[in-house]
């Protein structure tokens, strides 16, 4: 530039205004292309961000059944203490009384040595004859001693009961009560040197062996009954709400289904037997009582203990939201897809589960279906933020 002006400034001159002008002209628009050249750098280095994808189902509220599932143990109708009534030595022992083996009500499941007991069974047979005859001679003692008052003709005076012997009656008559008694009692004892099955049932347990000595009270046996087996479940609040009726009622046992299964999922037909009428002190639930029986249609035997699932019918409530489980989140909320493809997040409260689907209320969602659900969705989603969906497999 120096290079350039010298030879002006050697002669004194001077550029002129209209060069002037063209070379500010030429400088505005260098310094302009500068400017903009780092902006369109920028914006060629910043990508454009993709929509999030996300898998959604399609749900419409409907009339659904309550139907949940709850667990609980099987027990026997029937579980007994087989117990002595009488004292003396085993002399006879069933080879049927032993754990896991069946038995079938009237088998003799252990002796007791009976000649005591045959002794005292002839001794009240003996004393009852003796008072019934005892009984009869003193009816005649009577007969005869109104008689003799009559043929004293004693006017102005009443026999006393004693001179017609009607204390006397009354005593053999007592005694002769005693006596049928006692012959009760020793026939009751001697029958009781046979313990037998009270049902059919499954030895749980044996607690004597032969020529044992056992007393009154001394424990034989413990068994279960086998003709039907009983499932006691507990409801929470939330649960036992869900079978009440629409005014609040509960409903009776006719009302509500029930299914039991075992681990393997095998199925047995189940009556409900019994509502608990109050709800537990500490645990605030409240029990219910099935019954199954033993063997179902397959012909798969359910023993007492077996831990089983227990599904529960009940009534039907108008407007139900089916979603699937995997769309809650662990925070309890459910997150749509609106029509402008905006994600919508919403708080909700379970009502039951039915297989791999869980039941909301309609009213958790703002407006009317159908609802696109979303059926995976993660922690990094924000309310409103624009998604692409596609629908589940």
């Amino acid at each position: 530039m120096r290079s350039t002006l010298r030879p002006f400034l050697a002669f004194g001159a001077y550029p002129s205004k209209a060069l002037q002008a063209v070379c500010l002209s030429m400088l505005a628009l260098l310094a302009g292309l500068a400017a903009s050249q780092p902006i369109m750098a920028q914006e060629a280095t910043t990508p454009t961000l993709p929509r999030p994808l996300v898998s959604v189902v399609t749900r419409e509220a409907s009339p659904e059944a309550v139907e949940f599932t709850v667990f609980g143990a099987v027990s026997a109708h029937y579980q007994q203490q087989l117990t002595s009534e009488v004292t003396g030595r085993v002399v006879g022992l069933s080879s049927q009384l032993e754990p896991g083996l069946m038995l079938t009500k009237g088998d003799v499941l252990a002796e007791i040595e009976d000649s005591s007991y045959r002794a005292a069974l002839a001794t009240a047979e003996e004393n009852l004859a003796s008072s019934e005859l005892s009984l009869l001679q003193e009816e005649q003692r009577g007969k005869q001693a109104e008689l003799d008052w009559e043929r004293a003709n004693i006017k102005g005076r009443e026999a006393s009961p004693l001179v017609l012997r009607k204390p006397f009656l009354k005593q053999e008559q007592l005694k002769l009560k005693a006596a049928a008694a006692n012959l009760v009692e020793a026939q009751r004892n001697l029958a009781n040197t046979r313990i037998v099955a009270p049902f059919d049932a499954v030895v749980i347990s044996r607690s004597i062996a032969p020529s044992s000595y056992v007393t009154a009270g001394t424990q034989i046996a413990e068994i279960y009954s086998t003709d039907t087996l009983d499932v006691e479940v507990a409801l929470t609040p939330v649960q036992w709400q869900l079978l009440l009726t629409e005014k609040g009622n509960s409903l009776s046992v006719n009302e509500i289904s029930a299914r039991v299964l075992n681990e393997a999922g095998v199925e047995w037909p189940a009556k409900i037997t019994s509502i608990g009428a109050t709800a537990n002190a500490q645990t605030r639930q409240q029990s219910l009582r099935l019954q199954i029986e033993p063997r179902n249609a397959q012909g798969t035997v359910m023993r007492p203990g077996t831990f089983v699932r227990v599904m529960l019918i009940g009534r039907e409530i108008p407007d139900i939201v089916m979603v699937p489980a995997s769309a809650i989140t662990s925070q309890g909320y459910v997150w749509t897809v609106s029509d402008d493809s905006q994600l919508e997040r919403h708080l909700v409260t379970p009502l039951f589960t039915r297989v791999d689907e869980v039941a909301l209320d309609v009213s958790a969602f703002p407006s009317r279906g159908p609802w696109k659900i979303v059926v995976n969705p993660i922690s990094r989603y924000l309310p409103q933020q624009i998604v692409t969906t596609q629908a589940a497999e």
